[in-house]
């Protein structure tokens, strides 16, 4: 019973903090300066997208589950933090305007039209 309790307790801590880690990660100012090297950025990258797939996995899996309420909520949480730590880095800018680049965005120049 120990171990189903460790397994149980995995799970949750995977699905809960791999999408604030990976966000936190985006946002941490040692690693997203002009001057950090290539091999950090890379490294910051493959580091995100590693936590957000498996946290969104895990997620999706616990969500599906009849796990109960609370377990509902820690993987919608889970998702949602890794979904906009994959936004904030791969698309620092937006999402674009169909397809043409630019920013979604309604403030500043691209905004005032």
């Amino acid at each position: 019973m120990e171990s189903l309790v460790v397994l149980v307790a995995i799970i949750l801590v995977i699905s809960v903090f791999s999408g604030p880690i990976a966000l936190f990660l985006t946002w941490l100012p040692v690693l997203n300066r002009e001057s950090t090297s290539n091999g950090a950025a890379l490294t910051r990258r493959i580091f995100v997208t590693f936590l957000a797939v498996i946290g969104s996995f895990v997620s999706f899996n616990l969500f599906i589950s009849s796990a109960g309420f609370a377990a509902s909520l820690m993987a919608i949480f889970g998702s949602l933090t890794a979904f906009f730590a994959v936004k904030r880095e791969y698309f620092p800018n937006g999402f674009g305007n169909k397809f043409g680049g630019g920013s979604d965005r309604l403030n500043g120049p691209d905004g005032q039209h």
